[in-house]
């Protein structure tokens, strides 16, 4: 069934050819001259009518001008109605239905002048009061063929419309989902350069301890390791939860993956930092557990990556402080070093890249603010304003 429907619908011309050939066909016999000859000429007038429906819909205009002086011809040809004036009510709602508002407004004029000039030439020897109820009567008739074209044709619109908007909201659809997937992916990528970069930074540090103190004190090289394994650990514990957000795992596996840290965790951060070798003292002020999980995980991202960019870019005998303040509104996070005392290079500190850009995006997340850069003395600062909500409780 939905075939034939696609088909007919796809096929106007074909359909309402074979519509007017049935309208049509009563009359072929007597076109065909086996009855009276004033009835063959009838015959072939009244054909000639109803095959102009054949473009009721593909042409409506052109059908429905057609039929209409083909008819005007009739009252010139015949005093009475015909089989074929039934064409007149098909060509007017298929004006209403599918042609423009100029011709759906005269066709409607057409219609009512015909059934004014029709009832003259009919029933003009008819009392008073029957051609006003003829009149009446016909009117109705042309009327309903036309307002039901006009109904059909806002219906048609209105469906249309609906698909249309329908398409248009799966299309807004797969840009929010291909929008926050970008975003998603941009979250996990931040997270990602986070991890690695602090651990990879911080092992490479130990690992070089170890090789100088292996030589000189071989056991402080086991504390070394040690602090290397655990670091590598922790990396890859937070490699694995960053990974299972990527599969669609039950929520049962996702209550077993590791916690986000939070700022509640930054003194274990700086005291990890610490055992590496770097000389950095932490001042926390006010309660970090009031600031809510979102907001705790940047200020902990903020501050790892500062330290990794000391680690990474400060000169050796370093000295670096951390300070984060918790007021009733925004987190301040202040990572400041002063470039040790013997700088990897000549200048100011190049330090940047993604690890700045990262923390600047987490930032704006938040609404916050966010200057880094070196110092007039030496050394690097990283200074952020970070706006929370308390935690629902």
């Amino acid at each position: 069934m939905r075939r034939v429907t696609a088909w007919t619908r796809d096929h106007p011309f074909a359909v309402d050819a074979a519509l007017a050939g049935a309208l049509a066909l009563p009359l072929v016999p007597f076109a065909l001259n086996l009855g009276t000859a004033g009835t063959a000429g009838e015959a072939g007038y009244q054909i000639l009518i109803l095959l102009a429906l054949a473009w009721r819909r593909t042409r409506p205009v052109a059908s429905f001008t057609l039929v209409s002086l083909l008819l005007a011809g009739q009252l010139v040809l015949t005093d009475e109605p015909l089989y074929a004036d039934v064409a007149l009510l098909v060509a007017l709602y298929s004006v209403a239905a599918y042609g423009p508002l100029w011709a759906r407004r005269a066709g409607l004029g057409v219609g009512f002048l015909g059934v004014l000039l029709s009832t003259l030439e009919w029933y003009a020897s008819s009392p008073e009061s029957s051609i006003v109820g003829n009149i009446v009567v016909m009117s109705l008739v042309v009327a309903a063929p036309w307002s039901f074209g006009a109904y059909m044709r806002t219906r048609r619109e209105y469906v249309v419309g609906l698909e249309e908007r329908a398409r248009q909201l799966e299309r807004d659809a797969e840009q929010q989902a291909q929008i926050a997937a970008a975003a998603e992916r941009a979250r996990i990528a931040r997270e990602m350069h986070d991890v690695v970069a602090h651990s990879l930074s911080v092992i490479v540090v130990q690992a070089d301890g170890a090789l100088y103190a292996s030589r000189t004190r071989p056991e402080a090289a086991s504390e070394t390791l040690e602090t290397i394994s655990r670091t590598s650990r922790q990396s890859l514990a937070e490699m694995r939860r960053l990974l299972g957000l990527l599969r669609d795992d039950d929520a049962s596996d996702a209550t077993q993956r590791a916690p986000m840290p939070t700022a509640t965790d930054v003194p274990t951060l700086v005291d990890q930092v610490r055992r590496s070798g770097l000389d950095v003292r932490a001042e926390v002020t006010g309660d970090p557990s009031a600031v809510d999980t979102t907001t705790g995980l940047t200020v902990y991202r903020v501050v790892q990556e500062a330290l990794t960019n000391t680690l990474k870019h400060a000169g050796a005998g370093v000295r670096t402080r951390v300070q984060v303040g918790v007021l009733p509104d925004h987190v301040l996070v202040c990572v400041e070093d002063d470039g040790g005392t013997q700088p990897v290079a000549a200048g100011p500190s190049p330090r940047g890249g993604h690890g700045i850009r990262g923390i600047r995006e987490r930032i704006a997340i938040h609404d916050g603010t966010v200057v880094a850069g070196p110092l007039a003395s030496g050394g690097f600062r990283v200074e952020a304003r970070i706006p929370y909500g308390k935690e629902t409780r």
